[in-house]
């Protein structure tokens, strides 16, 4: 696959001075405008430079003794498909010397409520010591988007512990595209393919390129079905600008971007050695998905490499059915599979699932992972609202509105406007005329 510009190497400015040329060349074919940001968008890109905290520790080694401690346990233990998003802005870290951090915003169920992002970063092996010393420090946490390990250990010390969703993995060096399953996708390559859509890397943003991606970005928030949130938290927000280890495909058509995908990393003792989907952007109008096809050839780069697995990311709420194994509550559970069923105006869960099902997890190179959520035992939809607002979901806000377009075209079915009327007085006064 071809690449927009080579990474960058401090001691090689030969090598900079051809990534700067064939950058130019690059800008030269496509239809980007490269003229200074305007201050809307310049303020944008400070705020999401300042923001990252990967990024700086990168380009400031002494910056932060802490953002440093936080990048160097995440590269050795960061191989949960979240691991990344724990440096997303807005988080608040416990932080032990020794095994490693966790993740978490405060919620207003109680004084001592957090809501913890994931899996600790820490080794595996320590993990039951690791949460030993977390939980001296915070007493009533909720635990989001956990691991089977780690439901395991929290359900040992009396958590209650529910089934959230389940995450789809490609396992890279293994998925491959044949069989009549996975039709929906080879069409989507195809089609693509005949429509002359190029998928190149992007390995450097610069200003242009910025510009661009936030108008696609733009288009596809305005294309969304009303009422479906924006979740945060759980998915990281999209940040424009260069990130540590964070790659970029995009989608180009008659030399005009049409889609992008940010990959975010997953790493194990120092190594990338996967990916996850993270944001997935288009505005290309067909039927066929863009990001789909930036996903498959992102994969060949990937298989080449050495990669070992991409995260397609959580389906929440998709095939929750608690069985024995942990401690659960049969009304979160029950409330979740309403979820699912009957309250997609508040998310759109079951599109979501579907659109991942094409990958067949259930054959070989692919495969889905539960998920889980574990809190203690009060409340329990009560902190749910907490966490539903701390995810940027409005449940309440996002009924009412659902029942009011329900009441409206109810009205509507009931009285239909009769448009025949005016069609009969014109005729009447015309034959009036002829009279």
């Amino acid at each position: 696959m071809e690449e927009l510009e080579s990474k960058p190497q401090a001691d090689a400015s030969a090598a900079n001075a051809d990534a700067r040329k064939r950058m130019s060349s690059t800008l030269r074919a496509l239809k980007v405008e490269r003229r200074p940001l305007g201050q809307t968008l310049q303020s944008l890109k400070v705020e999401q430079e300042l923001l990252q905290t990967a990024l700086l520790k990168a380009k400031h080694p002494n910056l932060s003794t802490t953002a440093g401690f936080r990048l160097d346990k995440l590269k050795q233990f960061g191989f949960g498909s979240l691991a990344y998003s724990s440096l997303q802005a807005g988080m608040q870290y416990y932080m032990h010397e020794e095994l490693g951090y966790v993740s978490y915003v405060p919620l207003g169920d109680s004084p001592d409520s957090v809501l913890v992002l994931s899996d600790p970063i820490c080794s595996r092996e320590k993990l039951k010591e690791f949460m030993d010393e977390f939980l001296k420090v915070r007493k009533d946490p909720v635990f989001l988007h956990i691991s089977h390990a780690v439901a395991c250990d929290l359900n040992d010390r009396g958590y209650v512990v529910n089934e959230l969703g389940v995450e789809t993995i490609i396992e890279i060096q293994d998925f491959e595209l044949a069989g009549n399953k996975k039709q929906q996708l080879k069409q989507a390559r195809n089609r693509a393919q005949k429509d002359g859509i190029k998928v190149r890397e992007l390995l450097s943003v610069d200003d242009s390129f910025l510009r661009a991606l936030k108008q696609i970005s733009d288009d596809w928030i305005k294309q969304k079905v009303a009422g479906n949130s924006e979740m945060k938290f759980l998915v990281r927000p999209i940040i424009y600008v260069d990130e540590v280890d964070v790659r970029r495909f995009i989608a180009i058509k008659d030399d005009v971007i049409v889609g992008f995908v940010i990959f975010d990393p997953m790493y194990e003792n120092g190594e990338v050695v996967g990916y996850i989907a993270n944001q997935l952007r288009s505005n290309y109008e067909k039927g066929f998905s863009v990001v789909d096809y930036i996903i498959l050839e992102a994969l060949k780069t990937f298989k080449e490499e050495g990669k070992r697995d991409l995260s397609l990311g959580f389906s929440p709420m998709y095939k929750v059915d608690d069985g024995h194994e942990f401690k659960h509550s049969k009304l979160l559970k029950a409330h979740f599979q309403f979820a699912y069923e009957k309250a997609n105006y508040l998310y759109n869960f079951k599109n979501l699932a579907r659109h991942k099902s094409q990958y067949r997890p259930e054959m070989k190179g692919a495969r889905e992972e539960k998920i889980y959520c574990a809190m203690k035992t009060r409340f329990f939809l009560n902190r749910m609202h907490s966490v539903y607002t701390a995810l940027g979901l409005k449940p309440a806000q996002a009924t009412m509105k659902h029942l009011q377009h329900v009441i409206i075209d109810k009205i509507k079915s009931v009285f239909p406007h009769k448009k025949s009327a005016p069609a009969i007085e014109k005729k009447s006064a015309e034959s009036q005329e002829s009279k």
